[in-house]
């Protein structure tokens, strides 16, 4: 009968886990194929310690990719959704509008013509930005992490400018606003921050949907042991059951089963597209432009469809 890899189950194995006196004529290598060297290490158990290291490494890999639940998921696309909304309100020239006021020197001064209102969704604003970084910081998937982060570098970068109207960025990456000294901001820099396509608030927008979309992700739809998360689960049983008209009680039906495996050609084009997609997320950390931001969200976004039909996620 044979024993582990291939060995007789006969095999004399007390030359490797003997004592240290035993002696032996046996030639080590022609019983498992090993050197000197690796015998020793066995017997000596630097080979056990260098095993423990390498799977504890692993559970500490597989524990920093659990990945998140479908509630917690939900969750993030939510606040993040909602920070696309506030951001997005600043598209409304109305907030902008701006009139004369003449000053005790004779010369005249612009200023917002309602304050209040500007100042009220620079306040949404901000409140929705915190949200949206507190859920992508408490996130176990990694692309929701990684496209926060950006999102909050982006916002240090900016510091300087924010500071000028009125918002202070803190050392947990969380804003906080100061209306009175809003309202004293100069209303060019105001405008700069807010106002436009190359304007801060548009690229918070910008980054807020790439957030929303990260939590779609195939590495949102997989966990650890590359088994389908509760996510990814819920939405393929939604598909099944619209594309076979039942909604579970209809025995009748054959339930469709998601694709497990991947033909040779489908295979080599999975690895060309998360090839592509990591190519483009590391020029995407780069990018300043809001038109290239969502340009390479549009791109990434349709690498991720593709992806998820290879894998039979849709």
């Amino acid at each position: 009968m044979a024993g582990i890899n291939g060995l007789s189950s006969g095999a004399d194995l007390s030359i490797l886990f003997g004592s240290g006196n035993q002696k032996s004529n046996v030639d080590y290598s022609s019983v498992l194929n090993l050197d000197l060297a690796d015998v020793a290490s066995v017997r000596n158990g630097s080979y056990g310690k260098l095993l423990k290291q390498h799977y504890a490494g692993i559970k500490a890999d597989a524990k920093a990719v659990d990945g998140d639940t479908d509630k917690k998921l939900t969750s993030i696309k939510t606040d993040a959704d909602k920070l696309v909304k506030a951001a997005d309100a600043f598209n409304d020239s109305s907030l902008f509008e701006t009139k004369k006021i003449d000053g005790d020197d004779g010369k005249q001064t612009e200023e917002f013509a309602d304050k209040d209102k500007l100042g009220s969704a620079v306040k949404d604003f901000v409140k929705a930005y915190n949200a949206a970084i507190d859920s992508a910081g408490e996130s176990g998937t990694k692309s929701v992490l990684r496209t926060g982060g950006w999102m909050a570098n982006m916002t240090k970068q900016n510091a300087g400018m924010l500071s000028a109207v009125g918002i202070t960025v803190g050392g947990d990456d969380k804003l906080s606003f100061d209306e009175e000294a809003f309202k004293k901001a100069d209303v060019t820099t105001v405008k700069d921050v807010f106002s436009g396509v190359n304007s801060y608030a548009s690229q918070v927008s910008a980054k807020a949907g790439s957030l929303s979309r990260a939590t779609a992700t195939t590495e949102a739809l997989y966990d650890k042991n590359a088994r389908w998360t509760p996510q990814a689960q819920s939405f393929a049983k939604e598909n099944i059951e619209r594309i076979s008209g039942s909604s579970g009680g209809d025995t009748e039906k054959t339930e469709e089963k998601p694709k497990t495996t991947l033909t040779e050609a489908d295979s080599e084009k999975l690895t060309g597209l998360q090839d592509q997609r990591s190519k483009l997320m590391k020029e995407y950390e780069k990018l300043d432009n809001v038109e290239k931001i969502r340009e390479y969200d549009r791109q990434i976004a349709d690498i991720d469809k593709q992806i998820k039909e290879l894998n039979g996620a849709v």
